[in-house]
Parts: C-alpha cells; sequence; structure tokens
C-alpha cells in the first residue's frame, strides 16, 4: 500500500493535526506501506478558477502551473489518500480546501450514474480508492465534527473511492494545556494505521476506542480556563504596551 498524508493546518507541522498525522504515518509505517506527507501550508497552489479546461481542451490536466502537480502526482501513485484538518468555521481549513477543490482537474466532463443512482462525473485519472479524515477541534463536542466527516465522505465518493475511517479528536484547546492527555489517542492512531496497512481497514474496537474523546466536558472546561487566564493575561500585556506607546 502507499499512502499520502494531505495535511491542511494552517501550522504545517507543528500543532496538534500533525502529531495525529504524524502517529498514522508511524502505524502505517510498521504495516509495511510507503508513506508521504505533505503540507498545504508550505505550498504554493492556487485557487480553482473554473477555466475548465482541464475538462474542454487538456483532459486531466489543470491549467495552472503550481504545486498542486506536485500533489496530482502523489495522489495518482497513492491507493490512500488522508485529509488532515483542524476544524475551520466547521469544515476543512482554507489551504486544504484549495487542494481538493483543484482536484476537478481529474474528472470528464460526461456523466453517469452509480450504483445509488448518484449523478457523476467519470475519471480521467483514478484518485486513490481509500479515503481517511484525520481532524480536530478546539471544542470538547465530537459532533462539531459532523460537516466535515460529511464533506469528506461525499468527496470520496465523487472521486470513486470510499472513506475508511474518521479520527476526529475534540478538546485541542485544552490539550495544548495538558499534552499527555493526548498519548493513549496517538497511540490507537498508531495501531489503526498498522491495521490499515496489513488489513485494508481499521478494526471497530479500535476505532470505536479512538472516537471517545480524551477528557470529559467538565474537565475540558478545566483545562480551558487556564487558556482562558492566559489569553486574559496576554491581552492585558499587549494593552499595557499600547497604553505606554501612546
Amino acid at each position: 500500500m502507499r499512502a499520502v498524508i494531505i495535511n491542511g493546518s494552517a501550522r504545517g507541522a507543528k500543532g496538534v493535526t500533525a502529531k495525529l498525522g504524524q502517529a498514522l504515518a508511524q502505524g502505517l509505517l510498521r504495516g509495511g506501506a510507503q508513506v508521504d506527507t505533505l503540507y498545504a501550508a508550505d505550498m504554493d497552489i492556487a485557487p480553482c478558477t473554473a477555466c475548465l479546461s482541464c475538462m474542454h481542451l487538456h483532459p486531466g490536466r489543470c491549467a495552472q502551473r503550481d504545486d498542486m502537480d506536485l500533489v496530482v502526482s502523489f495522489l495518482q501513485q497513492s491507493d490512500l489518500v488522508v485529509w488532515a484538518s483542524p476544524v475551520y468555521t466547521d469544515t476543512v481549513s482554507a489551504q486544504l480546501k484549495v487542494v481538493m477543490d483543484r482536484c476537478v482537474c481529474g474528472m470528464q466532463p460526461f456523466l453517469f450514474s452509480d450504483a445509488t443512482g448518484m449523478t457523476r462525473h467519470p475519471m480521467v485519472w483514478r484518485m486513490p480508492s481509500k479515503v481517511m479524515l484525520i481532524s480536530t477541534c478546539s471544542f470538547p463536542e465530537p459532533v462539531v465534527f459532523a460537516p466535515m466527516i460529511a464533506t469528506i465522505r461525499d468527496m470520496a465518493e465523487n472521486f470513486g473511492g470510499r472513506c475508511i475511517a474518521e479520527f476526529c479528536v475534540p478538546g485541542s484547546l485544552a490539550i495544548q494545556m495538558e499534552p499527555a492527555v493526548l498519548e493513549p489517542h496517538l497511540a490507537l492512531i498508531a495501531q489503526a494505521g498498522e491495521e490499515v496497512a496489513r488489513e485494508g481497514r481499521v478494526r471497530p474496537g479500535t476505532l470505536a476506542a479512538i472516537k471517545r474523546p480524551p477528557f470529559s466536558v467538565d474537565r475540558f472546561r478545566e483545562l480551558a480556563g487556564r487558556y482562558e487566564d492566559w489569553c486574559r493575561k496576554r491581552q492585558a500585556k499587549a494593552a499595557e504596551k499600547r497604553a505606554k506607546q501612546n
């Protein structure tokens, strides 16, 4: 198996999203997979201009020349794509959405009905047949991930694939206050990666354990209180500095 993890976090290789992706990569490697990780924040990828030359003039090839060419080459060679992004206004980050939108260059302009009766575009080149999602969010409630999960699942089907698992860990705001709380989830995600590499799936027990939040809402609010105290001190310090400058 060959996998590509596309990390759309604005913080790139830093932050909770990157830690989750690194854990998954370690597990995939243990299972014998080849893994590549791309950080959208470090790449020059322009938004789709809707010129449709990829459909009408040069099938399968975007008219824009930028780092999306590299992304496409990895997608074409991979069996699994892992979309990784923190929740931004209820969905993926802008950095990742640009990459996702530009994947339309792999579609033909023609139409067909799939096995469920949904209208789809056939592909010029294949996207990875297996799709996964890695995400985190500041708030403690798992329901926050619902819009993003729906987007990733629908995109997978539109591009001829299937989302086999979502690893969504809530409460990143509090995790930053107590990083050790994330360690059990990192171990579970690594285990899941190994299972995917060896078996092509995440075992139900592993997935259920990953879906359990790392702490209760009450514990989250306790840790978040430390963050709020830090914010108040920082705001006060900045206000004091502005007052001196004036």
